[in-house]
């Protein structure tokens, strides 16, 4: 069983907020822009964009984006 962790994360460009699912490392999806910095409640509960070309811009951009929370 892989575990599933969640990170809120700001794009320090646009400052968007996102959630991002990841699965043993991998990054499975992103819901956002969100209003707030706070961990959701129930971030397994929320309707992840998981397409490859839509993920792609994250890892492409990760170092232009900080951790506000994990899970």
């Amino acid at each position: 069983m892989n575990p599933t962790s969640y990170r809120v994360v700001r794009h320090d460009g646009s400052g968007e907020i996102w959630v991002l699912r990841v699965e043993a490392d991998t990054l499975t999806g992103a819901f956002g822009p969100v209003p707030t910095r706070e961990m959701p409640p129930e971030p397994g509960d929320l309707l992840y964009e998981d397409h490859p070309d839509d993920l792609e811009w994250i890892l492409r951009a990760w170092e232009h984006f900080e951790v506000l929370a994990s899970r």
